[in-house]
């Protein structure tokens, strides 16, 4: 049967507003903005039509909320080290999960990440990661900082491709923030109307060390006559077996421990092929389910997207800001499967 979605042009979950002058490399202040609207009519693989409501986001924001703490000290949870990855230590998730705080220091609209200086991120992250422990997670809980390294544009830029990179010299400081405190960095890839190829090429130097990580956006991953943040995208099998392929080649290499691959999904026609993606030793392949709104509809689209196609691992993404009824930690690590990451945007 095939799944229909209708997705209106201003309310695609994490759709972009653009402040961009154009230019293919990010610099502070000028730059994506990252908001949303969720508002999705949805034909479910059970051939319900769910519709889910708009959530606003409020001009005036609030204070962003975490979990509560439960029985877990805060002041000993943020000075609680991370346990580094051994190198050539295998698989990643097998031995534990990752709690990520996710965005771009150029603005706070963008996420979590943007909002916090780098020792409140630290000590935030540190505080995520034994609150989760506290609630009972089976593994250890690791931090990582989840930082989008190239950002969809409305704006074509000087060499059509619709996304900016932000500039190595960003990357590597928040590379350098995480290796010094025993954790790992993500770098979420929305490729605009360029390629997987080239834009996780680009990031080569960076993904040959040993904590760095990768994310994979379909949203962003656009045809040649669409617009990120107008239309939505889609990223195909063959892309992400690329990707993951490269990676395996990375850690055979160089005898790392596995790359951990992130793809988001809020609906099936991201991953169109879904069923075509292979895993190979390695690469720690995750599928987050992507997308704010209600417990309901959120429970619901992690059933579909990770309970019901389950590749090899899961995980969910928690808004501080959108969510309705933020899910705590122990709601999270009780989803069926229990999430092997958990973001929080």
């Amino acid at each position: 049967m095939r799944i229909r979605y209708a997705i209106p042009a201003l309310t695609l979950a994490v759709a972009l507003i653009v402040l961009s002058w154009g230019t293919d490399t990010l610099d502070d202040g000028q730059f994506a903005v990252q908001g949303s609207l969720n508002g999705q009519a949805v034909e479910s693989p059970n051939a319900d039509i769910v519709d889910v409501p708009i959530v606003d986001v409020p001009e005036a924001e609030p204070a962003v909320s975490e979990p509560s703490a439960g029985p877990a000290d805060e002041t000993q949870a943020a000075q609680e080290q991370a346990v580094p990855i051994a190198v050539g230590g295998g698989s990643i998730l097998a031995e534990r999960r990752l709690v990520t705080y996710y965005g771009h220091p150029f603005d706070e609209r963008m996420g979590i990440l943007g909002e916090l200086d780098q020792e409140t991120l630290v000590a935030r992250l540190r505080r995520a990661a034994a609150l989760y422990e506290a609630a009972g997670s089976s593994r250890p809980v690791q931090p990582a900082i989840h930082f989008i390294a190239t950002v969809a544009q409305e704006h074509a830029g000087s060499d059509g491709m619709y996304r900016a990179r932000t500039p190595a010299s960003v990357i590597e400081e928040y590379s350098r923030l995480a290796a010094e405190n025993g954790m790992l960095l993500i770098l979420d890839v929305q490729v605009g109307r360029s390629t997987v190829q080239e834009e996780v090429s680009a990031l080569l130097p960076f993904l040959e060390q040993p904590h760095v990580h990768l994310a994979l956006d379909p949203e962003f991953d656009m045809w040649a006559d669409q617009l990120p943040g107008i239309q939505l995208g889609h990223m195909s099998a063959a892309e992400v077996n690329w990707t993951s392929n490269l990676l395996a080649d990375i850690v055979a290499r160089n005898r790392l421990p596995n790359k951990v691959l992130i793809l988001h999904q809020y609906t099936a026609s991201m991953l169109p092929d879904k069923q075509l993606i292979e895993t190979r030793p390695g690469v720690d392949l995750v599928v987050v389910m992507d997308g704010f709104g209600g417990r309901g509809i959120k429970l619901r689209h992690y059933e579909w997207y990770v309970h019901d196609e389950l590749i090899q691992y899961g995980g969910i993404k928690m808004f501080f800001r959108q969510d309705v009824d933020l899910l705590e930690p122990a709601d999270v690590l009780a989803l069926d499967p229990s999430p092997d990451v958990m973001v929080y945007q």
